[in-house]
């Protein structure tokens, strides 16, 4: 009998694991997604952001991490444990969403 694992170094967008793995199995994992369709504005300097999205938990080194954006880069480090880069926009891509 096969089990199914990740295995470490694997890396990728938080939207790629979604469409590759069980969300069950993710949850086993250390990438939990909260159920929680958020919408918050977010302060940064002296503008106003505003963000709408599903937040994911991430279990890193440092403890959970909140994931916003489906496009951030994930790479996982074994048992249970992620390396998150929070998703940049290109300028050209979307001057108004820096998320």
């Amino acid at each position: 009998m096969k089990t199914i694992e990740i295995p470490i170094g694997t890396r990728g967008s938080r939207q790629e694991f979604e469409f590759t793995y069980n969300k069950i199995f993710l949850e086993f994992c250390g990438l939990i997604n909260t159920n929680s369709n958020i919408s918050a504005r977010i302060s940064k300097t002296k503008e106003k952001q505003r963000f709408h999205g599903w937040l994911y938990l991430v279990n890193t080194k440092n403890g959970l991490v909140c994931s916003f954006n489906e496009k951030d880069i994930l790479t996982y480090l074994g048992h249970g444990i992620w390396d998150l880069k929070p998703y940049k926009a290109a300028k050209s891509e979307d001057d108004d969403n820096p998320w």
